[in-house]
This record gives C-alpha cells, sequence and structure tokens, in this order.
C-alpha cells in the first residue's frame, strides 16, 4: 500500500544547512518505492526557499496553507484571497501599527514597510492599498498574509470575525477561512485514493497542528514547539538529528 506522506519545511525537511543528504535519500527511496512526497508549508509558493529543496524528490507541493496545491508540475488547486480580506487586514495593520507580508505564489511584497521588524526588512516592492497592488501587480495572487509582529488578543479576535489567524510568538499568518493544510490533504488523500491510515504528516510548529490532526499518523520533531509536544502527538528525532530519514527508514520503506 502506498503512503501519502507530507512534510513541513522550517523545522522539519531543513535542518541547519540544507536538507541532510540521509533526508534526500529516504525521499528518494520512498518515492522509488511508490510513496507519494508533499510539502505541506505555511509559506507561499512564492516564498517557499526553493534553492535549499531543488535536489529533493518530492511528488508535489503543497502551500499558503492550503491554499496552493500542485503535483509533479500541475496546479491542482489555488486560492486567492479576495481583494475585501486583503482590505481588512491592512486596516487591522493600520490601526495596530504592523508591517504586512502579502505572500502570493510568484513573489511578495511589503505593506507599511516602515513598520516592519528589522529581521522583515528587504528588496521587497511595497504597496500602499488595495488598489495600488491591482494597478501595479494585477496578476498577483495572495496565499496568504503575515503580519510581521505578535497579535494583541484583542487584534486576534478583530480579525478572526472574518478570517484564520495562527497566532505565533513573533508574528501571525493570516489566511481565508476553510483553508488550512488539513484541508489540502484531504484534497489529495481524495485525488490519490490513500487511506487515511496510510497518511503520514510530520512537523514542528502551530501551524503544523491541523496537518498532525488530519494524518493518521502525526509526527511531532523532536525540535517541536512545546506547547506542540504537549499536544501527545509521537515524537521522531530533531530536524538536525535526520529526524525525517530516520522515521522513513524505520516505518515506510520495504
Amino acid at each position: 500500500m502506498k503512503y501519502l506522506i507530507f512534510l513541513d519545511i522550517d523545522g522539519t525537511l531543513l535542518a541547519r544547512g540544507g536538507v541532510p543528504s540521509r533526508t534526500l535519500t529516504a525521499i528518494q527511496k520512498a518515492v522509488d518505492e511508490g510513496h507519494f512526497v508533499f510539502i505541506n508549508t505555511g509559506r507561499s509558493k512564492g516564498n517557499v526557499p526553493f534553492s535549499h529543496l531543488k535536489d529533493v524528490p518530492l511528488t508535489g507541493i503543497v502551500a499558503g496553507l492550503g491554499a496552493y496545491i500542485e503535483m509533479e508540475g500541475e496546479v491542482l488547486f489555488s486560492h486567492a484571497m479576495p481583494k475585501d480580506e486583503i482590505a481588512f487586514a491592512m486596516q487591522v495593520a493600520d490601526d495596530i501599527g504592523t508591517g504586512l507580508v502579502l505572500e502570493g505564489e510568484d513573489m511578495l511584497l511589503d505593506y507599511l514597510p516602515e513598520q516592519l521588524d528589522p529581521h522583515w526588512v528587504s528588496n521587497r516592492p511595497a504597496v500602499e492599498s488595495v488598489e495600488d497592488m491591482e494597478r501595479r501587480f494585477p496578476d498577483l495572487r495572495v496565499s496568504k498574509i503575515s503580519f510581521t509582529k505578535p497579535l494583541s488578543p484583542e487584534a486576534a479576535e478583530r480579525l478572526s470575525a472574518r478570517l484564520g489567524v495562527i497566532s505565533h510568538p513573533t508574528y501571525a499568518e493570516i489566511f481565508s477561512k476553510g483553508f488550512s493544510k488539513a484541508t489540502a490533504m484531504d484534497f489529495l488523500k481524495a485525488r490519490l485514493n490513500i487511506a487515511d491510515d496510510h497518511v503520514i504528516a510530520m512537523g514542528d510548529s502551530l501551524n503544523d497542528v491541523s496537518m498532525l490532526e488530519a494524518a493518521g499518523t502525526g509526527i511531532a520533531m523532536g525540535n517541536a514547539r512545546e506547547d506542540v509536544k504537549a499536544m501527545g502527538f509521537p515524537l521522531c528525532g530533531c530536524n538536525d538529528e535526520d529526524g525525517v530519514a530516520r522515521y522513513i527508514d524505520e516505518h515506510i520503506l520495504r
């Protein structure tokens, strides 16, 4: 029976220095045996570090918290946040003095760049409004939005009335309701006719929780956040200790 494997990128597939060679070998063997291996990331496709993934023999990509699904180079699903949702996020950012990163399928844009934390600052283009974005970047499809500072409970509550919200200690992810890493998994399970008990997911962060819960087997990395570990998922090794490769070698490969 074939397995459907979903891997987060940051803190899971990637270790210091890139993807470990043992992990590359394990994924290649899994694909050679007919299993399906997808990255499942909160990053939009335009924010995926493909330079670090070019040697990974992936079946496909889930990006933008389920907003984008690609398999073997074919786009199977793509959702762009509507402009009223983007405008609402901009209004909240205005009110609380926080910068935004609009994460598109092909590129990233900044909003309120003067409010960006130093580690977010880059040479990305900046826009002043939804209208400015549509005029200058008419083909941009925004998968999700990142607030570059943590949200107060009040701001998170205000946003969650209309949008999906995942708050992290140093930033927050905002996206259209009804989408998650788990919804993309359901889409692919149905398309590939894979039973729930042959779906495996591995991750380390809060935005991985829906993915870990939706899998037949959800594995938290040894380096996962403590609040994720406390949810009771089985643990594997850390990303810097070949955790992904060791699990694939021991539980999936023949």
